[in-house]
């Protein structure tokens, strides 16, 4: 685990250390292989596989020139100690992971050639020598070309998992965006509105008080004077959750405007029906905007689950509170049940839950999606 989080320099530094080591210590245990002249070879055969990553044709010209002066001052190359065979494949190996083309066939030529006449120094069979240096020259690139093909196809992985992971966090921060912007027209055209308007009638009442009444006014001139400060801190607060846009946006989504709605999902090929009934006046503004966001969701998932579907969709507005169905019949291609409920269903019921209404779905008898919500007409 240490030497793999080495830096690539200093690992290549140790092993030709290292290789350089045992190689003279081979020459140094064999009777009557160790001479000066042979010393310097091993280091010339060793030395360069510090660099073999970084100039991989020279350190493997170097290494097999190594070898071949190595064989001619004692007749025992390649085909003598093993430890400079291993400093060969590991040259052909950088060459094998790091060349291509040209490049390739010349480090491949200077092998074979280069071991081939090692092998004919060390007084060896010309056919065993020429096989042998094939059988080497063809290991240490092939096995070089194939970890670098695997190296490669690693990267690419790494990096398309990279891709995936920006691209999900891209999306997760458009969500954010655009779930902060819907926040903050909410809060501005729902509760902003609602604070206006306390002030404006607590301004009202105090003009009428009478002369003799002057704590009143006091309390009412308070009363005005936070409402102001409440709703410039909620701009404030607007400003912080949409900082890249500068007006407050389009209107808050209605129940009294859902024909829109409707025509935007019938453009996107929804065959829907509305009914409406009832005064729709009568219901607080957080209601609508809620009983708005629930019927949204259900013609979307209704589109997105059952499309070619014909749905039914229905609100109605009584004394009781704000009832909306919203009923699809299914098709041969829609989704199955479960696959119904999503992040859209949970987020309805949640909303529904928040005015203390009731919100039921399920599949139907035979086939099709319902979606049942009911709410007060006045926030708990």
């Amino acid at each position: 685990m240490r030497f793999a989080r080495l830096s690539p320099t200093t690992r290549e530094v140790l092993l030709a250390t290292g290789l350089t080591t045992a190689v003279e210590l081979e020459l140094a245990l064999s009777h009557h292989l160790w001479t000066p002249g042979r010393g310097l070879a091993g280091l010339l055969i060793t030395l360069p596989i510090a660099v073999r990553m970084r100039y991989p044709l020279l350190a493997l010209i170097a290494v097999v020139a190594g070898a071949v002066v190595f064989a001619a001052l004692g007749n025992h190359g390649v085909t003598g100690p093993v430890l400079p065979v291993i400093a060969v494949l590991l040259a052909l190996y950088a060459v094998g992971s790091r060349m291509r083309g040209r490049g390739l066939a010349i480090a491949a030529s200077v092998s074979l050639g280069g071991l081939f006449a090692a092998g004919l120094l060390a007084d060896a069979d010309p056919g065993g020598s020429f096989a042998v240096a094939l059988l080497i020259t063809a290991s240490g690139l092939v096995v070089g070309g194939a970890l670098s093909v695997l190296r490669f196809e690693s990267e690419e992985f790494d990096e398309r998992a990279a891709e995936l992971v920006r691209a999900r966090d891209e999306h997760a921060r458009i969500a954010v965006a655009d779930e902060r912007r819907r926040i903050a027209r909410e809060l501005h055209d729902v509760i902003g509105h609602s604070i206006s308007v306390m002030g404006l009638q607590a301004g009202a009442v105090r003009s009428v008080l009478r002369e003799d009444q002057q704590r009143e006014r006091d309390a009412l001139l308070r009363v005005e004077r936070t409402g102001r400060e409440a709703v410039g801190e909620m701009r404030r607060l607007i400003g912080l959750l949409r900082p890249e846009e500068n007006g407050v946006g389009q209107p808050t989504p209605s129940l009294r405007r859902v024909e829109q709605l409707v025509s935007e999902m019938q453009t996107a090929g929804l065959a829907v029906r509305l009914r409406m009934r009832g005064d729709l006046d009568t219901m607080s503004a957080g209601v609508d905007l809620a009983g708005y966001r629930v019927l949204q969701e259900a013609l979307t998932n209704a589109l997105k689950h059952a499309p070619g579907a014909n749905v039914e969709a229905s609100v109605v507005c009584t004394d009781e509170g704000l009832q909306i169905d919203v009923i699809d019949d299914g098709n041969a291609s829609a989704a199955s049940p479960s696959e119904h409920v999503g992040h859209g269903l949970l987020g309805m019921r949640e909303r529904v839950a928040l005015y203390g209404g009731e919100l039921i779905t399920g599949p139907r008898d035979g086939a099709g999606f319902a979606v049942h919500a009911r709410l007060p007409l006045e926030a708990p």
